[in-house]
């Protein structure tokens, strides 16, 4: 762990992210404190910067939603700031600092478990330490007896855990994980969430989760974390405890105008208005229905043209 331990451990100040040079994100200001951070929805363009690697490394789209940015592209920080644990991302100062386990990459298929996780230590700087600690990584996770198959041989679960031996084998500060449960049950994942646990362990985590549906491996991912973030076309539509999201449902709104207004006619019915400037979300509290949000978006003469149900 670094001197930084004590610092937030994501901070964003006005933080646009590009896309091959274009504003596609953005922009976003938050706080996340506490080890454990999950984010939900469009999260590809900031896990892709955070983990230096490029928007659509794997040809899936990772948003519930439609998204508003090209799948393929090289992110990078816009305008604004962003830092990980205290390390500015602008600078690509994190880099050193994060291990990034991205979703489902190509792997040399004829390379070993240990091969590669020895190939990112070397390249992390560790030496003739690469070997032991190739070995302590996939132990870790889980695979340490699968240390000479090939790749080509894995199962998903088992590549899943083989990309968290890789972003931990160099002791980072914060292991980045994209959405490393996705379309995983059972069994496979929970082989997954054990590994991701063991890596965690004496550091902390960024996690993306592709669907919060109640009970799912995902939604027990979200559970976990000390603060859920669910983005939507570059705006955060709410941000709080999982215990205060995870429970009942919660609509995604897209409103144009009269904001304020509609903000306080929810108010007056018991529901509150979270998000923006043009993406938000309510909670409908037991006993409240979606004839509410719209009721109080006539009342305010709010342009609210598109309600989604997120969770």
């Amino acid at each position: 762990m670094s001197d930084r331990s004590s610092e937030p451990l994501l901070v964003a100040r006005a933080a646009r992210i590009a896309i091959d040079g274009r504003v596609a994100f953005g922009p976003i200001d938050l706080e996340a404190s506490g080890t454990r951070l999950a984010i939900a929805g469009d999260a590809a363009p900031l896990l892709a910067v955070l983990m230096n690697v490029p928007v659509g490394a794997t040809a899936r789209a990772l948003a519930v939603e439609a998204s508003s940015f090209d799948p393929e592209g090289v992110a990078s920080l816009a305008s604004g700031t962003l830092h990980v644990a205290g390390h500015d991302v602008g600078t690509r100062a994190h880099v050193a600092r994060v291990g990034a386990a991205p979703f489902d990459p190509a792997l040399p298929p004829e390379f070993s478990l240990r091969e590669l996780v020895e190939w990112s230590a070397k390249l992390a700087g560790l030496g003739r330490l690469a070997r032991p600690r190739a070995m302590e990584a996939l132990d870790r996770v889980g695979l340490a007896k699968a240390a000479l198959r090939a790749i080509r041989t894995l199962a998903v679960p088992e590549k899943r855990a083989l990309l968290l031996a890789h972003a931990a084998v160099a002791s980072p500060d914060v292991i980045i994980a994209e959405t490393p449960v996705a379309d995983l049950d059972g069994d496979a994942a929970g082989f997954v969430l054990t590994a991701l646990s063991r890596v965690s362990e004496g550091r902390a985590s960024i996690v993306s989760v592709a669907r919060l549906v109640p009970g799912s491996p995902e939604s027990t991912l979200a559970e976990r974390a000390d603060q859920l973030v669910y983005l939507s076309r570059g705006e955060i539509m709410f941000s709080a405890k999982p215990s205060e999201m995870l429970t009942g449902r919660r609509y995604g709104l897209t409103v144009r105008t009269n904001t304020d207004a509609f903000r306080t006619e929810l108010a007056a019915r018991g529901l509150e208005l979270a998000g923006g400037p043009e993406r938000f979300s309510v909670a409908l509290r037991e006993g409240k229905e979606t004839a509410d949000i719209l009721a109080a978006a006539a009342s305010a003469r709010a342009a609210v043209v598109e309600m989604l149900l997120l969770m």
